[in-house]
């Protein structure tokens, strides 16, 4: 009976693993490693993260006239000068034609019982604004109404839905009613709102 002899198909084997592993400086494999991968974790961090952390809130995946089939359970009804809303966690909805409602632009004027998760605080004179899915609210003894944008204030995130727009050579970010404008700051894009 004759055996098989498998060891030279093994060596072969081991070899085409273990020499690409031990390639030094001076091999075609080491000389195309990155220098970068030797750099410390720190300074490789990302400094924008704000962004992505607000794509975790309920809100960033609303803009105006976005569809839904059925309010989100906790929904509050809310209305400014006779027009009836939904409000849930930063989104305002409006009932449709097709019995569907629509995301829509937060109405000026009116109330909410309480902001977004993720609101921030922008201190406007002696007033302190929250900012929140595109929207500037401000504290009463009944809750939050949305006011018009302060001009001149930074905020750190755009509205959902915000499209460009180049007015005399200045690009600006427009969400309607309110325009802002990209700067960086700390080496990170911030928006300031602004009138072209």
């Amino acid at each position: 009976m004759k055996t098989k002899n498998y060891c030279p198909v093994l060596v072969t084997a081991l070899c085409a693993f273990v020499l690409p592993a031990q390639a030094g400086w001076g091999s075609v494999r080491a000389n195309n490693r990155s220098e970068r991968r030797h750099e410390p974790v720190a300074d490789r961090r990302r400094l924008d993260i704000e962004g992505e952390r607000r794509h975790a809130f309920y809100w960033a995946g609303y803009h105006p006239g976005s569809p839904i089939n059925v309010l989100p359970a906790g929904s509050v009804e809310v209305s400014v000068n006779g027009i009836g809303f939904y409000y849930y966690d930063g989104v305002f909805f409006s009932p449709t034609t097709t019995g569907f409602y629509a995301a829509a632009t937060p109405p000026v004027g009116i109330v909410v019982p309480k902001l977004a998760e993720g609101a921030e605080p922008i201190v406007v004179g002696a007033t302190t604004c929250y900012y929140s899915a595109g929207a500037f609210y401000v504290q009463q003894p009944n809750g939050f109404v949305v006011v018009p944008a302060p001009l001149g204030v930074t905020v750190t995130g755009l509205p959902p839905g915000a499209s460009p727009t180049v007015i005399n050579g200045v690009l600006y970010y427009v969400s309607d009613p309110n325009y802002f404008q990209p700067v960086m700051q700390g080496g990170v894009t911030v928006y300031v709102t602004a009138h072209p």
